[in-house]
């Protein structure tokens, strides 16, 4: 019962928001009315950020640094959070990093300062790192993504009525990692038996009066409950089902590579991903040996000393530090980068939207993420892919900006139930200053008037308003962008590191189709080949004074005019 009193305030957030408490508080986005803008497709910058991060020291993030201090500062000073970390991070360095407040808010003010090291529960982020291992399962041929889930769990059944599937194989490794499942949220459900006078017995163990579940009792609650809807059919928040993911994931190693493999997944995190990187915060029970390294709010305090067991470990029951969070997202930032667990090409897999809600223009799933969009300074909505994590007394965010390769760290103990509105701010202060030190590197690289060494040819590089245009193309005195039915400057889209389309559109269709970005998705490959190579392709190489513009199409190669 004690256990229940001090738990209903995050309960009724699990209930009512669950896991998207922070979204009731965002700001909320306006819809832009000029029809000229909704219909056109202007592509964003290169993203340069991954390999050649902005540094601390560039003045406009020192001054967006100096604005998140002032900022967390007064979040801080209304007194319902214990502890804060926050960082702010590009690929290869820390951009911002702040912490506030004592560790134990359970204890007096001689309590020790928090740290980068201190030790937060980080609830539903916990998820985050079951699907990288599972990335990382994946890439070595351990595991695919459309595994069925009793492939590994031979126990794994599903109840089968009239309101659900009745296969007890349709389930996958991948349904379980996107929500899409049909799963209910937090089995085994507690009994609600006074509903409707009150809703003792609701959310999860052990706040519905039930312990975590082990193997055994989750099993039994996946045959006896229901599912929310046929799996693929609509998404489900579940915890539930990553749990279940865990568990299939340590029993896909185990099968693959032999019974001395780890066999709990705790173990299987370790050894694939804690130790890997270094992640000394990282663990999933405080013990005697981290306990003064461990955050201990005001709200819950029990909630530290709690064991979710190995089957809940997966859904919630990690701890993580801030210096931990910034390696993780640095990593993820720039996947070739040697400390990186995953190839680029996993990464670019894993950044998609699965499931976007029709209900609104902003917010989206992911595999796993949680995304929504925020405008950046031009105006324009970009996509954050985070996850959040809430549970009595912690509350926590890990997001990445992948458009321009930065990413922010929310790490709080103590009443305040809001990490994904902080991270959002944090965003929102950061966002122009990342926009701007990206154009001026990409202004570096690409920007400016390129002419053949023969003065036959030549080029005008521009940005205009978060775009990358060539306002003129001329080879041996054929106006290349006529060619195309431009009559206007040319979007150039980027498909690679220094590898763009000319973004012209349908070829045959000369004038404005009201598709957004159908026809230039449509025509990005559509207008023919010569040698190998596609007619609007524009290449870039070389560094400073030995920069070049290429038409590989034609052999035409170009330096910038002095």
């Amino acid at each position: 019962m004690q256990l229940w009193q001090s738990t209903m305030v995050g309960l009724i957030s699990l209930i009512l928001g669950g896991h998207y408490t922070g979204f009731w508080s965002l700001p909320k986005l306006s819809i832009r009315q000029d029809e000229t803008e909704r219909f056109s497709c202007r592509p964003f910058l290169p993203t340069l950020f991954d390999q050649s991060p902005p540094q601390a020291d560039n003045p406009l993030l020192q001054a967006a640094s100096l604005r998140a201090a002032q900022f967390l500062e007064s979040r801080f000073s209304k007194k319902d959070i214990d502890s804060l970390s926050v960082a702010v991070v590009s690929s290869d360095g820390v951009l911002f990093e702040g912490n506030y407040g004592v560790m134990r808010g359970n204890e007096s003010e001689s309590s020790p300062v928090t740290n980068s090291d201190s030790m937060y529960r980080i609830a539903s982020v916990s998820k985050l790192f079951t699907v990288l291992e599972g990335h990382i399962l994946a890439e070595k041929g351990v595991i695919s993504w459309d595994d069925r889930v009793d492939k590994y769990l031979p126990h794994f059944r599903i109840r089968s009525d009239e309101s659900s599937n009745p296969s007890s194989t349709s389930i996958t490794l991948f349904q379980l990692a996107s929500h899409m499942s049909g799963l209910g949220r937090d089995w085994p459900p507690g009994n609600v038996a006074n509903w409707p006078k009150d809703l003792f017995g609701a959310g999860p163990p052990p706040t519905n009066g039930l312990p975590f579940p082990d193997h055994a009792s989750l099993f039994r609650a996946l045959k006896k409950n229901a599912l929310v809807s046929h799996p693929f059919a609509i998404p489900g928040y579940s915890n539930t089902g990553i749990g279940v993911l865990g568990l299939a994931l340590v029993a896909a190693n185990r099968a693959a590579n032999g019974p001395k493999e780890p066999s709990s997944y705790a173990d299987l995190l370790k050894r694939d991903i804690f130790d890997p990187l270094g992640l000394n915060g990282s663990h999933f029970l405080t013990t005697e040996s981290n306990k003064d390294l461990v955050v201990v709010p005001s709200l819950a305090p029990e909630v530290a000393d709690q064991d979710f067991l190995d089957a809940m470990n997966p859904a919630g029951g990690q701890f993580s530090s801030l210096r931990d969070s910034i390696t993780v997202l640095q990593t993820l930032l720039n996947p070739t980068d040697k400390r990186s667990l995953i190839s680029k090409q996993t990464m670019d897999s894993w950044m998609h939207t699965f499931h976007a809600f029709e209900e609104d223009d902003w917010t989206e799933i992911g595999f796993l993420w949680e995304i929504i969009k925020a405008r950046d300074s031009n105006g324009r909505l970009r996509k954050i892919y985070w996850k959040l994590g809430a549970m009595a007394g912690y509350h926590a965010a890990l997001a990445i900006h992948p458009g321009t390769s930065y990413g922010v760290a929310v790490l709080l103990g103590g009443h305040y139930p809001d990490a994904a509105k902080i991270a959002y701010d944090i965003f929102d202060i950061f966002q122009p200053a990342i926009d701007k030190s990206l154009a001026e590197l990409v202004t570096s690289v690409y920007v400016g008037k390129w002419a053949s060494l023969d003065k036959n040819s030549s080029a005008t590089v521009l940005i205009d308003r978060g775009t990358l245009y060539v306002d003129n193309l001329f080879v041996d005195g054929t106006d290349i962008l006529a060619k195309f039915n431009s009559p206007h400057r040319v979007s150039l889209r980027s498909t690679n590191r220094d590898k763009f389309r000319l973004d012209i559109g349908i070829p045959f269709y000369n004038g404005k189709i009201h598709m957004g970005c159908y026809p230039y998705w449509v025509g990005m490959d559509l207008w023919g080949m010569r040698d190998g190579h596609a007619l609007n392709a524009i290449e870039f190489s070389g560094e400073g004074t030995g920069r070049r513009l290429h038409l590989p199409a034609i052999g035409v190669e170009m330096i910038r005019a002095k």
